[in-house]
């Protein structure tokens, strides 16, 4: 059985607090890009159990997925920018809204604004790319990527086309979460 483990980073040492304006939510995306990890964040047992027998590492080049990483005791053998997240791309308004408000909304418009179309496009052209990756990777064993929670979704997408199955993993909802996707060695 071939494996393939997506991982999301561990938390972020910033937090936002409060209604932020427009304004105010970029310069939370900016420092949020540029943040490590929070200093007390270790992994769960369970996610370093099902990393424990990795031959391969993938991972994004944010500064978040390196301290993870490290946290995690990994070595990665391709670290891209191919790997990152998709900026969110927040509708402008006037309204002051809390940052998961400005999360769901700039995700949504990512996934159905017309005027992103090309970027939608290019994003999973980018998860299908990883996906192959992954999969020539776990020829020669169990196979990770090192990543962003949007990201590694729309990876498992390409993957799941593929013929892979999820096989264990609370998905990428909350720091370290991470799916373990399984498909049988031809």
């Amino acid at each position: 059985m071939r494996k393939i483990v997506l991982v999301r980073h561990g938390p972020v040492a910033l937090k936002a607090t409060g209604l932020l304006s427009f304004e105010a939510f970029g310069v939370f995306v900016d420092a949020y890009e540029s943040a490590g990890l929070a200093e007390s964040a270790r992994p769960p047992e369970s996610l370093s159990k099902q990393l424990a027998d990795v031959a391969a590492v993938l991972a994004s080049d944010a500064p978040r997925v390196r301290e993870t990483l490290a946290r995690l005791d990994l070595r990665a053998d391709v670290v891209a920018p191919d790997f990152r997240e998709a900026p969110p791309v927040a509708p402008r308004t006037s309204l002051r809204l809390p940052v998961f408000a400005w999360l769901a909304l700039a995700r949504a418009r990512g996934e159905f604004s017309p005027a992103l179309a090309e970027a939608r496009h290019g994003l999973r052209r980018r998860a299908g790319a990883c996906a192959e990756r992954l999969a020539a990777a776990s020829e020669s064993g169990p196979a990770a990527l090192v990543g962003h929670g949007w990201f590694n979704r729309y990876v498992a997408a390409a993957l799941a086309a593929r013929g892979w199955r999820k096989a264990d993993g609370p998905g990428f909802a909350h720091p370290w979460g991470y799916l373990r996707l399984e498909r049988r060695a031809r």
